[in-house]
């Protein structure tokens, strides 16, 4: 996937044979698929349309509240896999527990690479294994991410973070970079779902929401931990600092501290792609009746 990010305040975007115009920047079709556009920039429909008719997903994003739309080519793809989902939300709680039991056992990974090795996690795999329903499996992911952030935090400075996650509002600067980060993957992985023609609102682990796609959340668990292990080393290496963050009802990130995220953005996208790719495509397989070796279930 090849991302581009316009981060210019109130520009113009256009389309002319074929290319993206804004300012001085002119993008070819072939050298993006996915586009994110911040709340305002000015892009007509008509471009609008003929970007995504030429497989090009656009990704709208609001400067100052974690709302997005997406948009994409109407047509419809992979029908079948779709209606693979519906039918196999019968087996949606062994498909959750591959979900909980790989996040857990890739978080705690994660930890133990940090030097941290004191989370029981064959206690979290067997709880996972004799879970009776999803909403058990929900309680058990809980009661994880409790023990996991209790050291996650001590691998940023503490100038940066109280010790604990808080989400809405997030508290403090590393929560907030947590959750942009989140925020971010969270589109683009739904532009990867619909690009390999999954419904993203259809989820196991999780539950779909008025607009919240499900199925999207349940990638990325398998990834949080990579993330997370991104935000550590954006702290570390100073890409951002205190005054790059913003208090108003909890902290959040300036338009300019943004935008030194963006080429860190593309750097995690790039490490993660092929993880994410073979992910969907084995959970494809898994939808079609075979595991991850390719035996049928």
């Amino acid at each position: 996937m090849k991302i581009s990010i316009v981060d210019k305040k109130d520009v113009k975007i256009s389309v002319e044979n074929r290319t993206i115009k804004f300012e001085d920047v002119k993008l070819p079709f072939k050298m993006v698929d996915t586009l994110i556009v911040y709340k305002n920039s000015v892009l007509n429909s008509k471009d609008i349309v003929t970007m995504t008719s030429n497989g090009i997903n656009i990704i709208f994003l609001n400067n100052y509240t974690n709302k997005s739309s997406i948009a994409h080519a109407v047509n419809t793809k992979n029908a079948d896999l779709k209606e693979r989902q519906y039918r196999s939300l019968e087996k949606r709680l062994f498909i959750a527990k591959y979900l909980l039991k790989n996040k857990i056992q890739r978080h705690v990974y994660q930890l133990k690479c940090n030097r941290i090795d004191d989370i029981d996690e064959s206690s979290f795999v067997k709880q996972v294994e004799e879970a009776e329903t999803v909403e058990t499996l929900l309680g058990i992911e809980g009661n994880f991410a409790r023990e996991y952030f209790k050291r996650f935090f001590s691998l940023i400075p503490s100038k940066y973070h109280k010790g604990k996650r808080s989400k809405r509002p997030p508290k403090d600067p590393a929560n907030s970079l947590l959750s942009y980060f989140y925020f971010l993957m969270y589109n683009i992985i739904t532009v990867r779902l619909i690009s390999f023609g999954f419904e993203p609102s259809i989820g196991y682990l999780h539950t779909p929401f008025r607009s919240h796609n499900a199925l999207s959340s349940d990638v990325m668990e398998l990834f949080r931990d990579q993330i997370n292990q991104f935000v550590v080393f954006v702290f570390k290496e100073n890409i951002v600092s205190i005054n790059d963050f913003y208090k108003k009802n909890g902290v959040y990130l300036t338009f300019e501290g943004k935008r030194k995220l963006h080429k860190p953005l593309k750097d995690l996208w790039n490490g993660l792609e092929s993880k994410i790719n073979s992910e969907l495509s084995l959970l494809r397989g898994m939808l079609s009746g075979e595991d991850k070796n390719g035996e049928f279930l």
